[in-house]
Order: C-alpha cells, then sequence, then structure tokens
C-alpha cells in the first residue's frame, strides 16, 4: 500500500539519521482535518546561509529561510510572500515558500532525505515516536501547554516538535445558506435523517446540487469526513476509550459508523450528488457553491474563508456561505463541536542551527502576530483568541477539545491506524473511504457498506490487539 512504503521508506532513513545523531521527524495533527488542502509542487530551491540571527535587525548577509507550505492559494496569490514582510524586516532575512499539491505525499518522500525545507507543516505520515529523528524539540509540554492549544499534538515523552499553525471546528458543513432558505430549511439538521430530508428538499425545491462530493480530489476531500467524528462522539476521551475498553472501529450507533453511514447514504442517491463524482473540480466548486450552484459540502471551517473570498471576488455575496454543525446528537442529547489543530509546523533538525533558531521565531511570529488564522477566518492556535463571527449556527453546541493521550498511549491510536493500513486519513485508492464512496455509486446497498466495515474492524482489532505499547498499558 502505498502509505505504507511511504512509511517504511522514512522509518528506514530514521535509523540511520538516529545513528549519526543528525535528524528529527513528526507527523501532523489529523483533523481537519483539516485544511489540508492538497496542491502542485513549485521548484524553487533556498540555500540556508551560516550566519548568525538575533531578535531584531541585524547588519551583515540575511538568513534565508525556507518554508514548506500545502497552501498553494496563499503562495500563488502572493498573500503569504506580503504577509511575511514584516518578519523578514524584523528579522533581516529571507523566506522563501515552496508549496505542493500532494503535500503529505511529496513531503514525505524528501524526509527521505535532509534536505525538507527549515520550517514545514509536519505530514501525518510519521509515527510520534519519531519526532525527535527529524525535528527540533520548541520546548516542553507543560511550558508550551500554557501559551498554546494543541501543544500536544506534535509531542513526544513532554518534549514538543510542532505547534499547529491555526485550527478549526472540527466537525461542521460549508452550505450555502441562500439555497437552504429557498429549499424551506431554516434550522440546522441535528441528526443525519433530518440532514438527508433537508438535502432531497433542496433537490425538489431548487436547480443547486443537494451535496457535492469533490470525489476527483478524493486523496483528501473524502478525509473530511473523518473531522465530523470527534463531534459525533462528544467525547474528549473518545479514541482513548476505545482502546481500552477494546472496541470495534465501526460500531452501529457509534460514531464512525454514524459518520460513514451518513456520507454511504448520501453518494448511494444519485440525486443528492454531482451528475459525474469522476470529474469533479475543488477549486471550481468554490465559485459553485458562492453562486448557489451547489449546496452543501463537508470541508473544516478553513474553507468558509476560501468560499467568501471567491464569493468577493466575483461579485457575490460572501454572507450566503455558511457553516453548521455536524448533524449528529450525543447520546446525552447535546450537540458537539470539538476545536481541532491544523497541520503543525516543525523546524528541519537538519539546518544550519542559526536557521533553526530564526525557524523557530517564525513559528512563534506566524502564530502570534502574522494574522494568518485571522485572514483565513479560522482558530488561531494562541489560547483566549476569539472564534470566528461566522460560527453563529453552532449556537446551543458545547464546545471540546480532544484530551491528550494519557501516559503510556502516546501514539497508539496511529500506530494502530498506520500498522493496520486502515488509514483513517488517509487517501490512497485502497482506503475505506474511498472503497465505501465506490460501493455506494455503484448501488451495493446497506450489504457493501457491511463488507466494508467488517474488514475495517477485523483488521482494527488484529493490530491494536497485538500493540506491545496497549498490552502493557493495559496490564497496569
Amino acid at each position: 500500500m502505498k502509505l505504507k512504503r511511504i512509511i517504511a521508506g522514512i522509518l528506514a532513513v530514521s535509523t540511520v539519521f538516529m545513528v549519526t545523531a543528525c535528524q528529527d521527524q513528526g507527523t501532523s495533527s489529523k483533523t481537519d482535518t483539516s485544511s489540508k488542502t492538497e496542491n502542485s509542487s513549485t521548484t524553487e530551491e533556498s540555500k540556508n546561509d551560516e550566519s548568525k540571527n538575533d531578535e531584531s535587525k541585524t547588519e551583515g548577509e540575511k538568513l534565508t529561510l525556507k518554508v514548506l507550505t500545502h497552501r498553494t492559494d496563499r503562495k500563488e496569490d502572493g498573500s503569504l510572500e506580503k504577509m511575511t514582510e514584516a518578519f523578514e524586516e524584523k528579522f533581516n532575512c529571507t523566506v522563501e515558500y515552496q508549496a505542493f499539491k500532494d503535500y503529505a505525499g511529496d513531503v514525505s518522500t524528501m524526509m527521505s532525505t535532509t534536505s525538507y525545507g527549515d520550517v514545514l507543516m509536519i505530514p501525518d505520515t510519521v509515527k510520534i515516536a519519531e519526532l525527535g529523528n527529524f525535528f527540533e524539540p520548541l520546548g516542553s509540554y507543560d511550558e508550551l501547554k500554557e501559551t498554546y492549544m494543541w501543544a500536544d499534538q506534535k509531542m513526544y515523552d513532554g518534549t514538543v516538535y510542532g505547534l499547529a499553525h491555526l485550527g478549526s471546528v472540527s466537525g461542521g458543513i460549508c452550505y450555502n445558506k441562500k439555497v437552504w432558505e429557498a429549499a424551506g430549511i431554516t434550522t440546522a439538521p441535528k441528526t443525519a435523517e433530518e440532514f438527508i430530508n433537508a438535502l432531497k428538499q433542496i433537490e425538489e425545491k431548487t436547480d443547486a446540487i443537494p451535496y457535492y462530493t469533490n470525489y476527483k480530489d478524493a486523496s483528501w476531500t473524502a478525509s473530511q469526513w473523518c473531522s465530523l467524528v470527534m463531534s459525533a462522539s462528544g467525547n474528549a476521551n473518545y479514541e482513548t476509550d476505545k482502546l481500552t475498553k477494546k472496541e470495534d472501529l465501526f460500531i452501529e450507533g457509534d460514531a464512525y459508523y454514524n459518520v460513514f453511514k451518513l456520507m454511504y447514504d448520501i453518494y448511494s442517491d444519485s440525486k443528492l450528488i454531482e451528475g459525474d463524482p469522476m470529474g469533479t473540480d475543488w477549486e471550481g466548486s468554490k465559485l459553485m457553491i458562492a453562486k448557489g450552484e451547489i449546496a452543501t459540502m463537508t470541508m473544516g471551517s478553513w474553507a468558509v474563508s476560501q468560499f467568501k473570498q471567491i464569493a468577493s471576488e466575483n461579485g457575490l455575496n460572501p454572507d450566503d456561505i455558511g457553516y453548521m454543525p455536524a448533524p449528529f446528537t450525543a447520546k446525552d442529547g447535546k450537540q458537539y463541536a470539538q476545536l481541532a489543530a491544523d497541520y503543525c509546523m516543525g523546524v528541519n533538525k537538519n539546518s544550519a542551527a542559526d536557521v533553526k533558531e530564526l525557524g523557530k521565531k517564525y513559528i512563534e511570529w506566524f502564530i502570534k502576530d502574522s494574522g494568518f488564522s485571522e485572514s483565513e477566518q479560522s482558530v488561531n492556535a494562541l489560547k483566549g483568541s476569539k472564534l470566528p463571527g461566522y460560527l453563529s449556527a453552532f449556537e446551543g453546541c458545547e464546545y471540546f477539545t480532544a484530551a491528550t493521550a494519557p501516559e503510556g498511549l502516546t501514539g497508539v491510536w496511529n500506530a494502530i491506524d498506520n500498522d493496520s493500513e486502515v488509514g483513517i486519513w488517509a487517501g490512497d485508492s485502497a482506503n475505506f473511504k474511498l472503497r465505501m464512496a465506490e460501493a455506494a455509486f455503484a448501488g451495493e446497498g446497506d450489504a457493501g457498506f457491511k463488507t466494508i466495515i467488517d474488514e475495517m474492524n477485523s483488521k482494527w482489532n488484529a493490530t491494536r490487539d497485538a500493540n506491545e505499547a496497549l498490552k502493557t498499558y493495559l496490564a497496569g
């Protein structure tokens, strides 16, 4: 499997790097997610200078900091470079951005060498325990948790190797408010049944596509459904509880089952989705939802700003773009919304010492002072930051952040996910999400869904039961 081969290559290289004491790697947070949109790589290369940098402008030769990013849109429109001018002025340096469409795949491959930028979004392909082989420590969790949300996302043994560049309200649905209102829907659905009925109303009463799958880019768009799981569970300790109770991944009535059964049921009804899922276009869909040609898409809250921006650029009303809670009600009768980290930024352990120090300053500046999260209408990782105003539809929802795994279980969930090849956030062609979509398109019905989840449960359980860290933890 593609993901397996990538991980194997990285781990093999990490062994060499540990022996030579020259490297450090990590994996990026899962969410939402994730605003982890994937993009086409540029080719610029930057050089790491050996000159010294300090807290303010210095005389002499400038340092160059190479930053790898998944945000090709912000690279192409020049906003990243414009935003960074203040940092370059303050620290007398040059920042060069390299953007990738297939960020996780391309950067994971680059990480088989020592040349993978100076600051980068940590990809999801590396186990938590391998962070220190590729990335420079940013500080201890105890000190950083007071300042930053999600400081535990890229943490191993109390040391933090990456900080979220921004976050989102995970577990939500992007929609065109004008279309939903035209269909007579004025209250956000709170159950899967209500949500499907709303899509049917849109199909009957408007000309809009009720739900757009964006299936052509399914390697990441299908993964957006994963961001609904924690909110659907309403349980900050959901993953830990599933491990310690040794539960199946998919249990009818539980979060994973409920979320992906909803996806499957929508994809199974050709009247509710676009006519040709294989011919979708992510960039084009932004304008389509802004125009009201698309009613609904499952995306993290990070997408709201992109949809609003395209609306403004085309003389449309950005206020038509809305974001609603995931249509699930927990067993306690409440709706929940998870505050989730997006990609975490880390510093390449192989960069020159002065460049590494500059990289740490860049990460701190990016979160605290760049204004990027605000311009993207996302959640700032700095504790105490104000939430975006478009979350008005979430009134009545209870916000929560996923709990840190207890000592002894750090990274175990991700390890089981990777080793089992279930690949909750993965997007290769054999992944369960894509298989579900194809089975739904083919009209295989509930039997097709059951076949897939039974196989995933079998793979998950076998790997979970063989995991030594979990065995040790449960043994007490």
